[in-house]
């Protein structure tokens, strides 16, 4: 964060060769008469020719192979690659003539392959580079739309799906053949998948949700409640089919609602959530994400271990899931990734019946997605946990701590398998109080905390080297704060949403100073400015700025009072000096 103000102040690896060839015979003066041929006694025998065997062959093929894919892998041009596919080939034709029985058949394989690949990039760099640069891009935007898909950013998924249909869009009109066919098809999937993202994604998490509420309170209810639980579910997944395009996400969504029915088995009713609303709560459990800036650093809060403890483990794996699945494939479609996303919840684990005191559990157990590990007993009427130990989730969340009622309550610790790490206090499963916090970003804090996030005093060292200690509401430095920067600045004052805004003292890197009034992180309205050398001008100052009246002095002792607009003197303005 610096202010305005600073102003003032591989080639491709070589093909195996082509085994050698006899030069051809040098045509000889012999005579026609075959009475006048050499004696055979006289000829010399020609040396034999020792021929690659079929093993060599095939292993020199199988390395060539390996370079050319490796290059392939690493994405290297085309015109780099298909002589790596050419050398690759040479060597599997050479076996094919050397090699008999499966050896013979596995050589023709791998040519044919390898002949494949190379009319795919001969097509490629026929198209031109056009073609090839608006695959790169649609293929970057589809793949962005997958992970915000994963991370449950709805509006975000269908936004970049919109874009990687129209990027498809323009593949197609600049490629030819199989890469036109194959931008088509890409073109129609990410249709389908930005509709689902905006329309069917969302409610196809509120089913879910409603449904693994009801699983972990199922064993709490009463059976009339219950019956209007599973009601409620199954209209939230009869809904998600009506908003869903492709059968894979269509017939997750109905399977669930057949589950659901199969369970209740009377019929059905269209019931909305208000109706059970006191039967199943639908509270959300709290998140927010680390920030990528320095001036921003919103702490990521846990899932639950409450009594939606199982729904909110499965919700987390499986959303991890989506967004490894997401990123691994470039040509799965979103109905595949609601399908793995929103897996059909009818394996959810059962909670019995709550036995009459709290039961002691053993050292080492797990509870549907979820493994304890210390000392815990089961609650009594809930199916939650207290006690102390180690909790893993199957996506690699951790937390060490203290459970009350199946709520992190006291000290405790929470490491987020993406490298968040949070250590401090917890409060009815909050994360509230003093902490030390490590981001993913590889920002790192210490001080108070609400919902997870920097609230109060504390201070933060940011990854790119700055540090700030003061006040924080939301993440962000507000109230009264010191920031100085990697390269030596600093700012001490007032700071508004991670910027300075008020009163404060600007110390640069290279010895000038500013005290006074700032507005957006720049000098504004009133303040001093003394630069090392001694110079120093007081006076108004407007967007960084010397703008209105103000008074240069100079180390000479001379000075100039005037009017100063967008960092000039004006005509109206007096030079008086020290020594008339």
């Amino acid at each position: 964060m610096l202010f305005p103000l600073c102003a003032l102040a591989q080639s491709p690896a070589a093909g195996v060769p082509a085994p050698a060839t006899a030069p051809a015979a040098a045509p000889t003066d012999t005579p026609s008469d075959a009475t006048a041929a050499v004696p055979a006694e006289a000829a010399a025998p020609p040396e034999p020719v020792a021929l690659e065997s079929c093993r060599s062959l095939t292993d020199k093929a199988m390395a060539a192979d390996l370079r050319a894919l490796t290059a392939q892998a690493e994405k290297q041009e085309g015109t780099a690659l298909l002589p790596l596919h050419a050398a690759a080939q040479a060597l599997w034709s050479q076996a094919i003539e050397r090699c008999e029985g499966r050896a013979k058949d596995r050589a023709q394989r791998n040519l044919a392959e390898s002949q494949k690949a190379s009319a795919v990039l001969n097509e490629q760099l026929g198209d031109g580079p056009e073609c090839t640069a608006a695959h790169k891009d649609a293929a970057t935007l589809q793949n962005l739309a997958r992970t915000a898909l994963g991370e449950r950013r709805w509006n975000d998924a269908a936004t970049l799906f919109h874009k990687s249909e129209d990027m498809w869009d323009v593949a197609s009109e600049r490629c030819t053949g199989s890469q036109k066919e194959l931008a088509i098809k890409r073109q129609e999937q990410s249709e389908i998948d930005g509709f689902n993202a905006e329309f069917c994604a969302p409610q196809f998490d509120r089913a879910r949700e409603q449904t693994q509420k009801l699983r972990a309170s199922a064993a709490g209810m009463t059976r009339e409640d219950k019956q209007d639980g599973l009601m409620v579910a199954e209209t939230l997944w009869r809904e998600a089919l009506a908003q869903c395009k492709g059968a894979a996400a269509q017939d997750s969504a109905r399977n669930n609602a057949q589950a659901l029915a199969r369970e209740r088995g009377t019929p059905w009713v269209a019931r909305s959530p208000a109706v059970a609303a006191a039967a199943v709560p639908l509270n959300k459990p709290a998140t927010a994400a680390a920030a990528s800036t320095p001036a921003k650093a919103v702490a990521q809060a846990a899932a639950p271990v409450g009594s939606t403890a199982l729904a909110a483990a499965a919700s987390t794996t499986s959303t991890a899931s989506t967004a490894a699945a997401s990123t691994a494939s470039s040509t799965s479609s979103l109905g595949a990734t609601l399908s793995g996303a929103f897996a059909s919840v009818t394996a959810a684990v059962q909670q019995a019946a709550a036995p009459a005191k709290p039961q002691a559990q053993p050292e080492d157990f797990a509870v549907g997605d979820m493994h304890f590990k210390g000392q815990f007993v089961r609650d009594v009427d809930t199916p939650t946990y207290t006690g102390s130990g180690k909790l893993t989730w199957a996506n690699g969340d951790v937390f060490e701590g203290s459970l009350l009622n199946g709520k992190r309550h006291g000290k405790g610790r929470f490491a987020w398998a993406n490298g968040h790490r949070y250590q401090g206090d917890w409060v009815n499963d909050v994360a509230t109080g003093q902490a030390v916090v490590d981001f993913a970003n590889g920002n790192h804090f210490e001080g108070a905390v609400e919902n997870g996030v920097p609230k109060g005093t504390g201070s933060m060292a940011y990854a790119s080297g700055d540090r700030y200690t003061g006040r924080f509401i939301a993440g962000e430095p507000h109230g009264n704060g010191s920031y100085t920067w990697k390269n030596g600045q600093k700012f001490e004052g007032d700071w508004k949403a991670g910027k300075p805004e008020g009163q404060g003292t600007l110390l640069f890197a290279n010895g000038d100073r500013y005290e006074g009034q700032v507005t957006g992180g720049v000098p504004h309205q009133t303040g001093t400015f003394t630069w090392a050398s001694g110079d120093r001008y007081a006076g108004q100052w407007k967007a960084g700025a010397k703008h209105g009246q103000g008074t240069f002095t100079w180390t000479s002792g001379d000075r100039w009072e005037g009017l100063y607009e967008a960092d000039v003197q004006t005509s109206s303005g007096t030079l008086i000096r020290k020594n008339p």
